[in-house]
């Protein structure tokens, strides 16, 4: 089970306030005690944290509710976090230290920062559990709050060149557009995500102190890594192949797409959960292959475009691959 820092709750519990939400039932309904208001080295559940968001929203009549408390985000809320953050050079390893140092403030999160081409970086955010209004609260609310912070500390003005939130569309934008600073917000996304420009990495962070930096840094060494997501991009490779698979294209290239990043950077991610492009579109395939069998007999030449082959007899050399595979994998279990 994730935790996060009481330093998180206790920030957006005296925004909801200030917003006119009534404090004392925030935290009793939340299932906070009250004496995890004072003190600051605590972390809580984060299934209270997400709890905490649908409450607030259901209590202000305000569904983008997080969009309006990250963008009122006071640095140095998070403590070392910020100080982390803000003491970079560049808003590019500014956003850099959100990934090793996340632990910080959440066990239930993980950021990645990725340098897709030559023009653009994405920075990502993963959940690790949480469902439903609570997860999309919590998940818009972090990458709003990001940007708040960054626009803290730079002179010029800061928009993304694209956001994508996994949440579904809400019925008005408007609130969004105007906190992200642009239009270009897909939603239903497989993915929450800000990409910005591969320049914007360059600009100089006015609260820079490489002094304070070089004390803080052992201080953050210490802390635990962030939490590993062994099933995140395997089963978010897995969804975009079904749907690639469908659309009768599940090339690499187009999966990649789909999943708003680059063919390199995937088959990087799979192979840290363990996995490769080639074990994975396998997969699909045999499950798809399965699915359609199960409701009769198919030709092979039905077989080979279902999963997208040219010929029959590519489709038989992926056979004899799967079978191979399931043969191993069944050894494994009984060595």
């Amino acid at each position: 089970m994730g935790t996060d820092q009481v330093l998180l709750h206790r920030f957006v519990i005296s925004q909801l306030t200030a917003a006119g939400a009534d404090r004392d039932k925030l935290i009793r309904e939340t299932g906070l005690p009250e004496w995890t208001m004072a003190g600051d080295d605590m972390h809580l559940p984060s299934h209270t944290f997400s709890r905490l968001w649908e409450i607030g929203a259901h209590a202000l009549g305000d569904p983008a509710v997080a969009l309006q408390v990250a963008s009122r985000y006071e640095l140095t809320s998070l403590g070392l976090y910020d100080y982390l953050f803000s003491t970079a050079p560049t808003l590019g390893a500014g956003l850099a230290t959100c990934g090793p140092y996340v632990a910080a403030v959440t066990t239930n999160h993980r950021f990645d920062l990725i340098a897709e081409n030559e023009r653009e970086t994405t920075l990502y955010l993963e959940i690790i559990d949480g469902e439903g209004v609570g997860r999309d609260l919590t998940q818009l609310w972090g990458l709003s709050a990001v940007l708040s912070r960054a626009r803290r500390v730079v002179s010029d003005p800061l928009v993304p060149l694209r956001v994508t939130l996994r949440q579904q569309a809400p019925a008005d934008h408007r609130a969004f557009v105007e906190v992200f600073g642009t239009a270009a917000i897909e939603f239903g996304a497989s993915a929450d995500s800000m990409t910005f420009r591969a320049t914007d990495m360059d600009i100089p962070l006015t609260t820079a102190d490489p002094v304070l930096a070089k004390i803080l840094r052992p201080l953050a060494d210490a802390l635990p890594p962030p939490p590993p997501l062994p099933s995140a991009w395997p089963r978010r490779v897995a969804e975009a192949l079904a749907e690639a698979l469908d659309a009768g294209d599940a090339s690499l290239h187009r999966v990649a797409r789909r999943l708003t990043t680059s063919p390199r950077t995937l088959q990087r991610r799979l192979m840290e959960a363990g996995t490769t492009w080639r074990k994975e579109l396998d997969r699909a395939r045999d499950a798809r292959l399965r699915q359609a069998a199960s409701a009769g007999a198919l030709t092979r030449a039905r077989q080979a475009q279902l999963l997208g082959y040219a010929d029959a007899g590519s489709m038989r050399r992926a056979a004899r691959r799967w079978s191979i595979a399931e043969h191993a994998h069944r050894c494994e279990r009984f060595d």
